[in-house]
């Protein structure tokens, strides 16, 4: 064994020795988790008022809230809500906490559901980019970060490369981050952005 793998930096030992420092963290991660429960009573009231056509098995869902620590090495909090994974076919529109990066609001569709919301997303596409979303771009359904890569602006794209986007890939995703400095108003800033999402997703 090489003793030298278990020795701490300076940073490493001040941390070791600073309880406050966990304690802060387990304090915000409940915030964010009771953040979710506010989020999944947004939509819930949203989808109320607004009506937006969703399939059958979409609507009956109930939200999960679900929480890890190593997301990239990082500790997470996420909603889905509302919500349908299947084998073939995926609804979703997902709320994420991701520290030391964002919040983000996410529509995944695959399979049945992308072909049945494809045309109306590309009708109302401009309702999704004055709110700031992105499209995914990538390979990888299940990734969450905002690189290059990843993920384009919608104001950095033509009507005909997201309907080529659209037709070539597998899955849809549009995404939009909400930076952690306004954690006081990303309630209030979700609600927008969940009611962007059910308008796009209506004739």
């Amino acid at each position: 064994m090489n003793p030298t793998k278990i020795q701490l930096s300076e940073d490493e030992l001040a941390f070791v020795q600073n309880a406050q420092l966990l304690l802060t963290k387990n304090a915000i991660m409940n915030k964010a988790v009771e953040a979710m429960g506010e989020m999944h009573g947004l939509i819930q009231q949203l989808m109320k008022e607004l009506e937006p056509p969703l399939p059958a098995e979409v609507l009956a869902s109930s939200a999960k809230i679900s929480k890890g620590e190593k997301y990239e090495g990082l500790p997470w909090v996420m909603l889905d809500y509302p919500k349908y994974f299947g084998k073939d076919a995926v609804f979703a529109v997902r709320t994420m906490f991701w520290w030391g990066n964002f919040f983000s609001i996410t529509l995944h569709l695959s399979g049945v559901y992308k072909q049945q919301f494809r045309d109306v997303l590309l009708q109302n596409r401009k309702l999704l980019q004055e709110c700031n979303f992105y499209l995914c771009v990538g390979e990888d359904e299940w990734r969450h970060d905002f690189a290059p890569t990843n993920y384009v602006s919608l104001d950095r794209l033509s009507e005909q490369a997201v309907e080529d986007i659209l037709s070539v890939t597998d899955f849809c995703k549009l995404s939009v981050r909400i930076p952690l400095q306004m954690w006081n108003l990303s309630v209030n800033t979700a609600d927008t952005l969940y009611r962007a999402i059910f308008n796009a997703l209506m004739t």
